[in-house]
């Protein structure tokens, strides 16, 4: 994707009303710098965490998830993120969670796939996407 079509895509996000609380872990870090770096994020972006360490993710869930990235996982985190969003979002400005958990590249020998969980709550809708990438 062209840097004209990413920045294309954030500026329709940034336009919308909606008003988001972001989880994310692992590579989706970077998506938030490209949320971030178009004018407007201050309108979309209400809080976003990178919960990277196994503590950090442990507080944010309350519980040991079964698996770190998983896509249970990514669910819960999208869940209490919408939670979040309803509580700093504008009265009547829709709210969105994001949960995002991701296995791809390490430093160490990777044994399972490269994958990522991205999962979104609304008020009406709760969506969850996986894809594993080849090696």
């Amino acid at each position: 994707m062209t840097d004209g079509c990413i920045r294309a895509l954030v500026e329709a996000i940034h336009s919308s009303p909606t008003q988001a609380v972001l989880y994310l872990s692992g590579g989706a870090s970077q998506a938030l710098g490209l949320l971030m770096s178009v004018p407007g994020a201050s309108n979309t972006v209400l809080e976003a965490v990178v919960p990277y360490s196994t503590m950090s993710m442990v507080q944010l869930l309350g519980k040991v998830p079964t698996q770190f990235a998983g896509r249970q996982t990514s669910e819960d985190m999208a869940l209490l993120a919408y939670n979040r969003a309803l509580m700093l979002s504008k009265p009547g400005f829709p709210a969105l969670g994001v949960g995002f958990t991701g296995s791809l590249a390490t430093t160490r020998p990777k044994l399972g796939d490269h994958r990522f969980h991205l999962s979104t709550r609304t008020s009406s809708r709760h969506w969850v996407s996986t894809v594993t990438l080849l090696k």
